[in-house]
């Protein structure tokens, strides 16, 4: 397969173009790092918003994203009078940056310091900054959209994918590092300035990646003569091949699986390792899942050829599940760190592959339409991806009001600890487990089929 994809597909981009199409991007994993890893602590722990309040806001945010990504997906596939010009995606990708950033330093900067006795304006200044920001966030992610469109080639595809990994964990390290070493318990000043002092470095990489995101003439033509179906329309069909289905439900357990392990690491450290949060605990698991990362990527680059886009996925999940098992036991440091590495490691495979093997699904669902509609396919997809952001608080809102857990309190009971290891690891590996299962029956784009939809979409000029 290898000898023959340059002759299949001749389009070459520049290593500098490679680099600034993902450098566009490190601020969507650096707001979902600081998203991930403090808001829910932010609005129960330190405003003290009742569990309850944090839950159904999340699930809001949830039914409005529901709407929101094949919303902007729809829109973002429909040729308007700058489209001609700028392409679909890079208007909505450069539009939106900005107020992706502002927004998350207003998700910090609540008006109201203390929520117990009146929840409700705290509630509604949550829920309408999520609205923004999700809002936002979803127009500049259209460069996954971008992705499958721009580089055509497995070679392109996965020199892209090698790079994306290192900027998205980069951006992932910011938004964890910065607000962990800035952040000051009890100090909700602290939170706001970490956001903003975050946004810095993500504002500079966002100008630099703006050439890496713009469209070529042959994208823009295809862009302006292919025809689109309506969003519902596409969301049946789609729901209708195994292969789309297989993947989304995959994409669920890998985002509430990372969500509730991001989510709980303050509860974790702070209750279960008893460890203060000022001994900077949080920062050394942080460091110990990059550094695993980074050196998973060139062994999972060599990986990746070999045994293709499918294989890699199966194997790197099925690694992650493993990877949890001890971490029902651990109980110290040191034992935490070494877990923490091993999940790190695993998911550097679920996350390099996660653009090509999503390129392979277009390609298909492109060939059975005939036109490409990266954009509304974008959006159906996120619409199932989701599910993983509106899980994850919904674990922790159960968990937490069954076991009791105390906001308030310095030490939690037996039974608050054993819920915050439950929603930290078995409950998302559960999860896991289960779409895995689905994934190995379902899915089928093996590198061979896959070499053939290429050949088939340069026939038919897709």
């Amino acid at each position: 397969m290898n000898n023959n994809e340059n002759s299949i597909i001749d389009e070459k981009h520049s290593n500098w173009e490679h680099i600034s199409f993902n450098l566009v991007m490190i601020m969507l994993p650096a707001t979902y790092g600081m998203l991930a890893t403090h808001l829910f602590w932010y609005y129960e722990v330190e405003l003290l918003l009742p569990v309850l309040f944090v839950g159904i806001a999340y699930i809001l945010f949830g039914i409005w994203d529901a709407f929101n990504d094949p919303l902007i997906g729809y829109l973002s596939d429909k040729p308007n009078k700058l489209t001609r010009r700028y392409g679909r995606r890079f208007p909505w990708i450069v539009a939106f940056g900005i107020p992706t950033m502002l927004s998350l330093i207003l998700l910090f900067a609540s008006p109201i310091s203390n929520a117990k006795t009146n929840p409700w304006p705290v509630f509604i200044w949550l829920i309408l900054l999520l609205f923004i920001h999700e809002l936002s966030y979803t127009a500049v992610s259209l460069s996954r959209a971008l992705y499958p469109e721009k580089f055509r080639s497995d070679k392109e595809r996965r020199k892209n994918a090698g790079i994306g990994i290192l900027t998205y964990n980069l951006g992932l390290v910011l938004g964890f590092l910065v607000p962990m070493i800035l952040i000051i318990e009890g100090d909700l000043a602290s939170y706001w300035i970490a956001a903003t002092l975050l946004m810095i470095p993500c504002f500079i990489f966002f100008i630099l990646g703006i050439p890496g995101i713009k469209e070529d003439e042959k994208m823009i033509e295809r862009a302006l003569t292919m025809g689109r179906e309506p969003f519902f329309k596409t969301l049946k069909i789609a729901l209708k091949r195994k292969n789309f289905v297989a993947l989304a439900l995959t994409s669920v357990s890998i985002q509430v699986f990372g969500a509730c392990i991001m989510a709980s690491i303050y509860y974790y450290v702070r209750f279960i390792l008893q460890l203060p949060l000022e001994s900077q605990a949080d920062v050394l698991f942080i460091l110990a899942w990059f550094l695993a990362g980074l050196i998973s990527v060139p062994v999972w680059i060599k990986i990746l050829p070999k045994i293709g886009n499918r294989k890699t996925q199966i194997y790197g999940m099925l690694l992650v599940i493993i990877a949890t098992i001890p971490a029902l036991f651990v109980r110290d440091l040191v034992g935490a760190l070494i877990v923490v590495a091993l999940l790190g490691f695993a998911q550097g495979s679920t996350t390099l592959v996660r653009y090509p093997i999503f390129s392979d699904l277009i390609d298909e669902v492109s060939l059975l339409d005939g036109k490409r509609q990266e954009g509304v396919y974008q959006g159906v997809f996120v619409f199932i991806d989701r599910l993983g952001i509106i899980l994850q608080p919904i674990i922790f809102t159960i968990v937490h009001i069954l076991t009791r857990f105390d906001p308030e309190a310095d030490t939690q009971t037996l039974i608050a600890q054993q819920g915050i290891i439950a929603a930290m690891f078995w409950i998302p590996a559960l999860i896991m487990l289960f779409t895995c299962i689905i994934f190995i029956k379902v899915y089928d784009l093996t590198p061979d089929k896959t070499e053939a939809l290429k050949k088939k979409l340069i026939e038919m000029n897709l």
